[in-house]
């Protein structure tokens, strides 16, 4: 499974939603993870359509999206968006 995360320097959400992505890439080590900045990388990203709406994080399987999280989302939502595609994720 890929992980692609969206997002900006200046974005509050983006800051305080990373502390997710950071767990559940040590849960996960076996996952790709790519990050691209909002500003920076627009030529990058420009083919997934994000909107403005910020952070936005793309799940692929197989190179098919499956699920797109966007906006900041709580622990308990985060955790609830990835175990609705089949990854698990223990509360601590």
């Amino acid at each position: 499974m890929k992980f692609i995360r969206i997002s900006a320097i200046w974005c509050s959400s983006c800051i305080l939603t990373y502390k997710n992505w950071q767990e559940l890439q040590e849960k996960h080590p076996n996952y790709e993870y790519i990050e691209y900045d909002y500003d920076d990388d627009e030529e990058k990203y420009q083919e997934y359509n994000i909107g403005n709406i910020l952070p936005v994080i793309i799940v692929l399987k197989n190179e098919k999206e499956i699920k797109r999280i966007i906006g900041e989302k709580s622990h308990k939502e985060w955790i609830r968006e990835l175990e609705s595609i089949g990854v698990s994720y223990e509360m601590d």
